[in-house]
């Protein structure tokens, strides 16, 4: 079993490489732009990559997998999950890199469990990999707006976090999909601690 973070590394890699070449190359865009803003906000590389090989390791399995192996592994299930069992994929994956990978690094696991929906408390990783995950070029093809979200990010990733929570809650208002409470609690507390900071005095 791996147990140095390069060895994890190369593990995680090799796990991905069974996936579909569409996963794997999304995966790739992703590592892409995660490293770049480690960079730009003094995050180890080598988190950041070994984050980012797992995030999506169970990304491709059926919906009807996903249910199940969430199950198996003890995940609590909410109605919204049930309804949508993709977004058990960051969490099913934690769980997984956390027992079979013995990557006992609880930064890491968070950003691969709250890479989908985000949580109220995000260390910088994990505020990395969910940015990373959603501007990586093809979504930015698809989503242009993408492109700003993705600019802010190098200068706020906390306003960054919040314009992609306001556009995820444009997209499901505009196609009547039901908001995710686990998102809705995160996105209602970033607005929150957004307007007491912006309330604060300057710092002298």
């Amino acid at each position: 079993m791996a147990h140095s973070l390069r060895e994890q590394i190369a593990a995680v890699h090799q796990e991905l490489e069974g996936r579909p070449a569409g996963l794997i190359h999304h995966v790739e865009r992703v590592l892409v732009e995660a490293l770049s803003l480690a960079h730009a906000w003094d995050v180890d590389p080598e988190r950041t990559e070994l984050a980012t090989w797992g995030h999506d390791l169970f990304r491709a399995h059926s919906p009807a997998d996903q249910l199940r192996l969430a199950r198996e592994a003890g995940l609590p299930i909410a109605p919204a999950d049930e309804a949508e069992p993709v977004l058990l994929h960051g969490p099913l994956a934690a769980v997984v890199l956390r027992e079979r990978f013995a990557i006992l690094d609880d930064e890491v696991l968070a950003a691969v469990r709250d890479h989908t929906l985000g949580a109220p408390q995000m260390a910088l990783l994990a505020r990395i990999i969910l940015l990373a995950d959603k501007v990586e070029a093809r979504k930015r093809q698809r989503a242009p707006v993408m492109k700003h979200i993705r600019r802010l990010a190098r200068r706020d990733l906390d306003t960054a976090l919040l314009c992609w929570a306001d556009w995820k809650w444009i997209e499901e208002r505009t196609h009547g999909w039901l908001s995710h409470p686990t998102h809705w609690t995160a996105r209602s507390e970033w607005v929150q601690a957004h307007h007491e900071e912006a309330a604060s005095p300057p710092r002298a």
